[in-house]
């Protein structure tokens, strides 16, 4: 290796990470399944993890040391058409269809940004939708890079190489309790009979990502492996007027269904194969039910479309419409709703992982001033839709095995990133990488432990700032040590809201966190 390349790659290493412990990082163990012991939950969750990559401000969720920030600030945030006065002042107008940006103060009542979703969210917080960590804080592995900290979140563990990720884990830990899960209620009422046989179990609307990084060590069954899909539902099953295939894979299916009739007396030497076609065949005609939950042009028989008496294109409402909800027209929301409608329709769907996309990316370190107030308010107005339609959608939806959904209650949505950033505002109007950060948690009353189901509607956590003053070094720590949790504690939670009695085990790893990290549950008060 060139002396050069060497230099780069050790510049580049995690915080306290030598190249030994490097070297150890890439012989990952695999968790230990088996010892995790399960309780059956009262109804099977469904979690949409929302990652915010680049890593966002904790400032749309927590202005409350706005003041002392400001007055030790590089570059203060009041001046040259920066965020101007109004950031130091207490809101009064908390209309979210009065948004002239620097109207009236910008802390609402619970110390949110108002033009920066803050109004979404104090809505959202007054309706019990809502849990606002603000300390998930990084200290066992404190790095800034990019990377490390994707991974780490993705994969609920500080040894990130050759680990498998979060749906991975969640996947496995299932499998290992399968018996377990047997007669468990989902949110249609119906219960599980096999975990294997479940339909669209982990789904990515990401493309590939790290929550679905394999397990070395572990086998997953097909059908428990994520499944990517877009906004409109397109997927590898979908064979159907929306989505035609006109190249090759059309024949070979043509050619496979042919040989699969041919071969019909034979099928019991090809279980494994048969089964194959027989799942492609059930999920496309589900995957097309789908598509026509969202908002589509209606079409005639030869795949025109449809026109009324002014020629304009008919359009067919969305799922979410027909109950009287509409999304934000932009890219993320649109995600979301695809989202959640699989989540109502499909309660076999348990976790899916979404980002941010059109919204760009949260590594902030130029010109935040213009574009980080609107995308947190674009996501915020997203999610508060997304709240909407889960709870319109209970006791009014039918699932598309054609069951009514009796309880929505059991979805949960998280959303945070890779790490937090600087408080101070630096010479290009934006901030650099730190580390606290705040987790946005909604929904799940239905499959929150007790104490974090008491939660909703609250704020958990207080900081404080900390850095040498007019420096671009200002950050913020938690002020309880007891009230701070690690990354990791998120996917914890998740494995304890599908039933993991020790789920801290799941997170831990021999070499860098032996302990693990315990739910959000756990340290909470009461």
């Amino acid at each position: 290796m060139k002396r050069r390349d060497f230099l780069k790659m050790t510049s580049a290493l995690p915080v306290g990470l030598s190249m030994a412990a490097l070297a150890n990082r890439a012989y990952a163990a695999s968790p230990v399944y088996s010892n995790v012991s399960v309780t059956k939950p009262a109804v099977m969750p469904q979690v949409i993890n929302i990652f915010m990559y680049g890593g966002a401000s904790e400032l749309a969720g927590n202005l409350t040391n706005i003041a002392d920030i400001n007055a030790n600030s590089q570059n203060d945030y009041t001046a040259n058409n920066a965020f101007r006065a109004t950031i130091l002042q207490a809101a009064t107008d908390n209309d979210p269809a009065n948004r002239s940006r620097f109207n009236d103060g910008q802390i609402t009542a619970n110390a949110f940004w108002k033009e920066a979703g803050g109004t979404h969210m104090e809505d959202m917080l007054a309706a019990g939708d809502m849990t606002v960590y603000r300390t998930l804080f990084k200290k066992k592995s404190p790095t800034r890079s990019h990377r490390e900290s994707i991974f780490m979140s993705h994969k609920g563990t500080i040894d990130i190489e050759n680990s498998p990720g979060i749906g991975s884990r969640l996947a496995l830990m299932l499998l290992q309790n399968k018996s377990s899960y047997q007669g468990v209620t989902l949110g249609d009422g119906s219960t599980i009979t096999d975990i294997e046989s479940l339909t669209l179990p982990f789904v990515s609307f990401e493309g590939e990502s790290q929550t679905f990084a394999l397990d070395p060590d572990n086998a997953i069954p097909l059908p428990l492996r994520g499944l990517t899909m877009d906004e409109d539902f397109n997927n590898p099953y979908t064979r159907n007027e929306r989505y035609p295939y006109t190249d090759s894979k059309e024949l070979i299916s043509t050619l496979l269904d042919t040989r699969q009739g041919q071969l019909g007396s034979y099928s019991s030497k090809f279980t494994a194969a048969w089964d194959a076609f027989e799942n492609g065949n059930i999920l496309e005609g589900r995957m097309k039910n789908l598509a026509d939950l969202l908002q589509h042009f209606q079409l005639d028989e030869n795949g025109n479309r449809i026109k009324d008496e002014f020629g304009n294109d008919v359009v067919v409402p969305s799922s979410a419409q027909k109950l009287g909800v509409t999304y934000p027209n932009t890219n993320f929301a649109r995600q979301l709703e695809a989202a959640v409608t699989l989540a109502i329709h499909n309660p076999e769907t348990l976790y899916m992982a979404v980002g941010t996309p059109g919204l760009g990316g949260w590594d902030d370190h130029n010109n935040g001033i213009d574009r980080y107030p609107n995308r947190m308010n674009d996501v915020m107005e997203a999610i508060k839709a997304a709240m909407a339609h889960i709870k319109a959608a209970q006791g009014s939806v039918q699932t598309i095995k054609g069951n009514t959904r009796v309880d929505t209650g059991n979805i949960v949505i998280n959303v945070f990133g890779d790490f937090g950033r600087l408080v101070n505002l630096n010479g290009s109007g934006g901030w650099d990488h730190a580390n606290n950060q705040n987790l946005y948690t909604f929904g799940g009353a239905s499959v929150r432990p007790t104490k974090e189901k008491a939660a909703l509607g609250q704020i958990i956590g207080t900081t404080h700032r900390e850095g040498s003053s007019k420096t671009n070094n200002q950050y913020t720590v938690p002020d309880d040590e007891k009230l701070q949790w690690e990354p990791m504690s998120v996917a914890s939670s998740i494995y304890a809201y599908f039933g993991a009695t020790k789920s801290e085990l799941l997170t831990a790893d021999a070499t860098y966190n032996p302990d693990g990290d315990r739910p959000f549950e756990d340290n909470l008060p009461g």
